[in-house]
């Protein structure tokens, strides 16, 4: 049986330590209190001079709803941390290309804005699905904080002055408010030559860029919690931060492929002016090693670029059925017959011989395809009929 790994199963020693950052978060919240218990009654707001004008209403209302943001704070660091403790040592994503990556067609990149998609950036905008409701609330929050506030400006007992009050119905509303309406674009730049991603910005942190490698994907309740939609987690908060996808888990295989440049550009019509360009910068490169693995199908010719001469060309376009389609009868067939290949790129199309396709197990990759001439005696080789789909070994 294999051994659960550390995040499903909590040692004793990580739960107790936990507990015990709770527990010591307990004496520093009271401490806390007592301060400002202290505070408001030894120094209450009647016995500040400027209580008198308007903008000393304003300050108090401020650095008292200041404080509970920082005592809420300090609470808040010590949770994090014992939910740290308790999570222990997460497992790497890993950045593999999955079956059946998502297809980036010209509906989804107009519907989100790209403004860019080619062999070098993917440069996409996401809207915000909540940030109309968010203003809306804190709209409605801070108009009754406002209003309370003048209907107690000149008490100086009014809980309008509390810690707790001045946070909940005016600080916190208003910078609500504030970030809403003049939030920065959610703006994502991948660059595919450097394998860098760059993140917009996002609460009080700067828009950053890191390595893909280092990228989590998560996933963030959708409209009206109808579907769960595709993020990518800020590296800074670690929050889920949707980009450009749809209600689509086959998202994540689609980035990978996408930012691993010694690979074929991703399905879609949106890469099709640049698929020859990107081949041949691969090419000239000698066909690097793949950064990332896959464990399904990555070709030229799968993704939409076909590598061959114009007689092979010219044949297939009278071809009963494609190339995906044959190549797919012929991995049937091995898996029937119990032949069996670790990758499935193991299996190569080799070229056209009659009205059949030709694939071989573990020929070199990259190499152009060709009408293989009718005399040839072929051998080692598998067979598959555009008409018939009938699928044959050639020993």
């Amino acid at each position: 049986m294999e051994p659960k790994t550390d995040i499903n199963r909590p040692s004793t020693i990580r739960i107790i330590a936990g507990i015990v950052v709770l527990l010591c978060s307990c004496p520093i919240s009271g401490i806390c209190f007592s301060g400002i218990e202290y505070l408001m009654e030894h120094y209450p707001a009647r016995k500040f001079l400027f209580f008198e004008y308007l903008w000393g209403k304003l300050l108090i209302v401020l650095i008292s709803g200041t404080i509970f943001f920082a005592l809420l704070g300090v609470i808040t660091i010590f949770l994090l941390i014992a939910v740290r403790i308790w999570s222990g040592k997460r497992e790497k994503v890993k950045h593999i290309i999955y079956p059946f990556p998502a297809v980036l067609t010209t509906e989804i990149a107009d519907f989100y804005k790209v403004e860019r998609a080619d062999d070098q950036f993917l440069i996409f905008t996401t809207p915000s699905q909540i940030r109309g409701f968010l203003i809306g609330i804190g709209a409605a929050i801070l108009c009754t904080g406002i209003f309370l506030f003048c209907k107690e400006i000149d008490n100086p007992y009014s809980e309008i002055y509390l810690p707790v009050s001045s946070a909940t119905f005016i600080l916190a509303p208003f910078i609500l408010l504030v970030s809403q309406v003049f939030a920065h674009k959610r703006r994502f730049v991948l660059d595919r030559m450097n394998g860098t991603v760059t993140f917009p910005r996002h609460l009080f942190f700067p828009r950053c860029t890191v390595p893909f490698s280092k990228v989590i994907p998560g996933y963030s309740k959708g409209t009206m919690n109808l579907a769960f939609r595709f993020c990518f987690l800020h590296p800074r908060t670690k929050a889920a931060i949707p980009v450009l996808a749809e209600y689509d888990s086959d998202w994540w295989p689609f980035y990978v492929l996408y930012m691993d440049k010694n690979r074929p550009l991703p399905q879609g019509e949106v890469f099709d002016p640049y698929r020859e360009k990107d081949f041949l910068r691969r090419k000239a490169a000698g066909f690097p090693k793949p950064i990332y693995p896959s464990i399904s199908l990555v070709t030229d010719a799968y993704m939409g670029y076909i590598y061959g001469t114009d007689e092979f060309k010219q044949r297939l376009t009278k071809m009963k059925h494609g190339i995906i389609h044959c190549y797919t009868r012929v991995s049937w067939y091995c898996q029937k017959n119990e032949i069996e290949y670790e990758n499935p790129n193991d299996l190569v199309l080799i070229g056209l011989w009659k009205k059949q396709f030709v694939f071989k197990l573990f020929a070199p990759e990259n190499v152009e395809y060709i009408v293989i001439p009718d005399n040839t005696v072929l051998t080692d080789c598998f067979l598959c009929d555009s008409e018939t789909d009938e699928v044959k070994y050639i020993k």
